[in-house]
């Protein structure tokens, strides 16, 4: 047996680690939530939308390099379609495996627009269905944050991939952010979803070597009724209720230049070769 350490930790227990910050967090919020909606993404699926066309998307662009006419690829978590949509016209086919109807009605939406025909819907919650694909190429962008069985979902990419798999997360969860209004609002600290942080340390621990970038996001500045449905969203308030007046009275008397609500700044790609190919 496999000594370990605390510079050589064990993957399973950094996997029980993982499932336990994703518990905590999904506890807190359905004890604090003001507000249920059955698909979580159904009210802001139209803004992952994008011109599968585009030539400013850095990530795309690398994926873009590694594509060819011949290639396979499975989008988990494809969402709109922001990558699935662009790799689709430049490969032979796409997997999309999506859970959220909402997302699913723009990927469709899009893809008629676009007239692209060559991916494979699959509405499912991945690893679900990962013993019966098999593609060249994975990509699991933003998507592991609040997944419970991390180990599990990285095995499900191995077992389908031949050749790389690619996960892109953020140096901080986007359900983050507003952590001092957090307690200030519902009065106890914030627990956070783990992120690119957690996943490499994770990911090391299986023996992995992978290649890793820094892709600096562009930051758009957010006017004041932008902060509000932001902060609600990632509060969990009801418009109206006596927490969404308290925190509308806690922006308005906010000084400039506090950073409390800003996005996560940098997506951090993790690039690998499956350990069984």
């Amino acid at each position: 047996m496999e000594h370990r350490t605390v510079l050589n930790p064990d993957p399973i227990e950094l996997g029980i680690a993982w499932r336990e910050q994703v518990e905590a967090e999904y506890e807190q919020v359905e004890r604090l939530r003001e507000w249920h909606e059955r698909d979580y993404y159904a009210p802001v699926a139209h803004h992952f939308a994008d011109d599968p066309r585009r030539t400013d998307d850095e990530l795309l662009n690398y994926l873009r390099e590694l594509s060819h006419p011949d290639a396979t690829w499975l989008d988990i978590g494809a969402g709109g379609g922001r990558y699935a949509l662009p790799l689709a016209l430049s490969s032979k086919k796409v997997i999309a495996v999506e859970p959220s109807e909402g997302m699913l009605g723009v990927l469709r939406g899009q893809m008629a627009e676009h007239c692209i025909d060559n991916i494979e819907i699959h509405q499912l919650r991945w690893p679900e269905g990962s013993d019966s694909i098999t593609v060249d190429f994975s990509l699991a962008s933003h998507v592991g944050y609040d997944i419970r069985d991390i180990n599990g979902f990285i095995d499900g990419m191995e077992r389908a991939t031949r050749e790389r798999c690619f996960v892109t997360l953020m140096d901080r969860a986007p359900s983050g952010g507003f952590t001092q209004i957090w307690q200030q609002v519902h009065g106890e600290y914030r627990h956070q979803l783990p992120s690119a942080r957690e996943f490499l340390h994770l990911f090391l621990a299986r023996g992995a070597m992978p290649e890793v970038r820094l892709i600096q996001r562009e930051m758009r500045l957010m006017g004041d009724a932008d902060i509000l449905d932001s902060a609600r969203r990632r509060l969990w308030l009801s418009e109206g209720s006596e927490k969404d007046q308290h925190l509308q009275r806690i922006l308005a008397d906010m000084p400039e230049g506090i950073d409390d609500f800003q996005l996560p700044r940098v997506v951090v790609l993790i690039a690998w070769t499956p350990a069984s190919k």
